[in-house]
């Protein structure tokens, strides 16, 4: 019998589990409700969650660092919620890890719609395009795993998504737009400056594997991923 998904929902506001277990149930999901980033890390080594929903602002462990210590050990996707609308918090956010950003106060419903357009996208989306080869980079595309000279590097789920479009479109140049439909999703609010936020992070995980390959920046289009002569 398939199990339900379940969300893990961090935020020491009651009215957000509330109303987020009540949407959430509707789809025909299971959440679980933590106040503190310490009890959601701990949960999240004793327990498998598919989505975690965690609130920046919390008192004690902020949310920020509860992301970081999540992807130290997990590709799990996070949504952050956050009262800070400012650009460049959403940057920071994506930043560390995270797989969406939404500012409070925020509709229930979007923000299971989120939730969904994130779990789909993790999900494998194409039978034929299993794994991706290219000098000395290989990508298991349904199983989420990037290695150079067949050394491990840990990407997140989405990065992974970013590597997969790029190689798979090899030698063109993919402009920001395209990768922000192809790989966030229509309905993503966010700006272009988001897929260069993730550009630089996938080139600093790489770099130590000694790369034969180079995701190169095209002035004011977007990117080319090219194996190095």
């Amino acid at each position: 019998m398939e199990q339900p998904t379940t969300v893990l929902i961090c935020d020491d506001n009651e009215a957000v589990h509330e109303s987020l277990h009540a949407y959430l149930e509707a789809e025909g999901m299971m959440s679980v409700s933590v106040y503190n980033g310490n009890l959601a890390l701990q949960l999240l080594s004793e327990q498998h969650f598919d989505l975690v929903v965690l609130d920046i602002m919390m008192p004690g462990l902020f949310g920020t660092e509860v992301c970081k210590e999540i992807r130290k050990t997990s590709d799990i996707p996070i949504l952050m919620l956050s009262a800070r609308s400012e650009e460049m918090d959403r940057i920071i956010g994506l930043e560390i890890g995270a797989d969406d950003y939404i500012t409070k106060p925020f509709s229930p419903r979007e923000v299971v719609v989120r939730i969904k357009t994130i779990l789909k996208r993790v999900q494998p989306k194409n039978k034929n395009l299993h794994y991706l080869n290219a000098g000395n980079l290989s990508i298991d595309v349904s199983g989420y795993e990037v290695k150079v000279n067949g050394q491990a590097i840990e990407l997140t789920a989405k990065e992974v998504e970013v590597m997969a479009y790029l190689v798979n479109h090899k030698g063109k140049v993919i402009n920001r737009e395209e990768l922000l439909y192809k790989v966030w999703g229509y309905d993503y609010t966010g700006d272009t400056r988001t897929v260069d936020t993730m550009i630089k992070r996938i080139r600093q995980k790489v770099a130590k594997a000694a790369p034969d390959f180079s995701i190169k920046s095209v002035y004011g289009v977007g990117y080319k991923f090219e194996v190095n002569e």
